[in-house]
């Protein structure tokens, strides 16, 4: 191990909370790549939000750089079935309630899919009681790991996974410890540009049909005003404005929420009779839209 690796070595031991994160020299290469890179600027827009979101849920901080080794922290992200900033199938994302059809897809949404990643993530860690194995799950998925620790025939170190190339994605390890690293450095740029790709996808607009031209007629005769016959068109009650009821689930925050359903905080507050920002697992909002 040269000096170098050496030094790495000890300032990842240092930097290890509840996530280990043990040197291997195939960090050397990422570590290298990555701090001569310009990462999107969505990190530096949604750090904040991510923050609370892990404090909210008591999982570790280091996990907010997770983005990079799923997405390269890009929002729009896109990948076989996996999209957005948080790289979620289609099957985790509607099972944590977001909407993905063929007409919308919140998994575009930032705010809405760290909510639902990080209760995933959540989740997984209650199964397994280890943060690697929930990463590695996440990437790829819990049937992989399960298929990777059967293959393995005991329990792998962590740079097993990598080195025998057990699961379709092991990338994730060096890309989130380099990432991790960096970040506690100061040394991550972010300069690059990412579109935000909206929620609703564009929906498809067909030929109009053939219409034929009206035959020629005489108009109808048209009464005068002073006709009594002539009434008034009736008036059709407006039906632009649509209610929806949200039942706060654990991890609901108000501004994921109004995320979700593209309203303002203040408009939820005010529909909702709201003097702060604190909401209570149970209660239902009102969403008008």
């Amino acid at each position: 191990m040269s000096s170098g690796s050496d030094s790495l070595a000890k300032e990842l031991k240092s930097l290890e909370k509840d996530i280990p994160l043990p040197y291997h020299d195939a960090l050397d290469k990422t570590v290298k790549q990555l701090s001569g890179k310009s990462l999107p600027t969505t990190f530096t827009k949604y750090e904040a939000f991510v923050d609370t979101a892990l404090v909210q849920r008591g999982m570790p901080l280091e996990l907010r750089y997770l983005p990079y080794a799923l997405s390269g922290m890009k929002a729009n992200f896109s990948y076989g079935d996996r999209r957005g900033y948080w790289a979620l199938p289609s099957l985790v994302a509607m099972h944590y309630g977001l909407t993905v059809d063929e007409s919308r897809d919140e998994r575009w949404s930032v705010e809405a899919s760290t909510l639902v990643a990080l209760d995933y993530l959540n989740d997984l860690h209650d199964k397994y009681n280890d943060w690697w194995h929930s990463i590695l799950a996440f990437a790829n998925s819990p049937t992989s790991l399960s298929h990777a620790l059967i293959h393995h025939g005991n329990e792998p170190a962590l740079w097993d996974f990598y080195e025998q190339d057990l699961m379709p994605d092991i990338k994730v390890i060096p890309d989130f410890i380099a990432c991790v690293y960096l970040g506690s450095q100061g040394q991550l740029k972010f300069s690059a540009k990412d579109t935000e790709p909206s929620v609703d996808k564009p929906k498809k607009v067909s030929a109009p049909e053939p219409v034929e031209a009206p035959t020629a007629q005489a108009p109808e005769p048209v009464e005068g005003p002073d006709k009594k016959n002539i009434t008034e068109p009736k008036k059709v009650p407006s039906t632009s404005s649509v209610t929806t009821k949200h039942k706060v689930k654990k991890g609901d925050t108000l501004s994921g929420i109004a995320a979700k359903y593209h309203v303002s905080v203040a408009n939820l507050k005010k529909w909702n009779n709201l003097k702060s920002d604190k909401i209570q697992i149970g209660q239902t909002l009102i969403i008008k839209k």
